[in-house]
């Protein structure tokens, strides 16, 4: 029998939560919660949708379950907060692992792994971490609560995220690091070295071409019929 589940947040990123969630957990979703000043409209995805204050007299703590699905702002804090939040009202927190990522991994309360990603073995993911798809975490890394991997980035085995730390885009950590907490590594980056907490990595963009695209079209031989 289905789990009754409640879902905090009321934008993308619990949209997407929403999919795998309904696609193949065991929980069933009767609502969402968001803070009274973001709540617009009564429903969400055609569920109820309540202002988070009314929460835990509608839907009890003891009778629920939850899942925080919010983004990474403030580097997760926004999302560590509300985690707590739902921890005082007495809530457990509910997590999702995709059937398409077998393995040998821990998976900590309100955490979330999309398809597509790779968990080597003895990997251990904290409370409150996004796996996004096409992530791949090497063998007996340690991800600290809090944490964002977002998809396509690439840690290498027996390496330490500290908590809150966000990892962009493609971004690759090294074999055998550790990283302090609230690291935020930009898109495309490499770190290859221990980081301290509250380290800035950013790679510059890729600066546009001189052409436009047509202009490129009718000089390169590739684009040629």
């Amino acid at each position: 029998m289905s789990e009754p589940l409640l879902i905090f947040g009321a934008g993308k990123i619990a949209q997407a939560a929403t999919h795998f969630f309904e696609r193949d957990s065991d929980f069933r979703i009767l609502a969402y919660a968001c803070d009274p000043m973001y709540r617009q409209g009564d429903a969400f995805l055609g569920k109820p949708l309540l202002a988070s204050d009314d929460l835990p007299a509608a839907y009890p703590a003891d009778e629920h379950r939850l899942f925080v699905a919010l983004g990474y702002q403030g580097i997760n804090r926004l999302r560590a907060d509300k985690v707590a939040w739902a921890r005082a009202q007495g809530y457990r927190l509910a997590s999702y692992r995709s059937p398409l990522v077998p393995g040998d991994y821990t998976l900590g309360e309100n955490s979330i792994v999309m398809d597509g990603a790779v968990i080597q073995p003895a990997v251990t993911l904290g409370d409150n971490v996004f796996v996004w798809g096409g992530a791949m975490i090497g063998h007996h890394t340690r991800i600290g609560d809090h944490c964002w991997l977002t998809g396509g980035c690439a840690i290498g085995g027996a390496t330490e995220l500290g908590a809150g730390s966000f990892v962009g885009l493609n971004a690759t950590i090294g074999h055998e690091i550790t990283l302090g907490e609230r690291c935020l590594l930009g898109a495309h980056t490499l770190t290859s070295k221990p980081l301290a907490a509250g380290t800035v990595v950013i790679a510059p963009d890729t600066e546009p071409h001189r052409l436009n695209a047509d202009q490129f079209a009718r000089l390169s031989a590739f684009f040629r019929v």
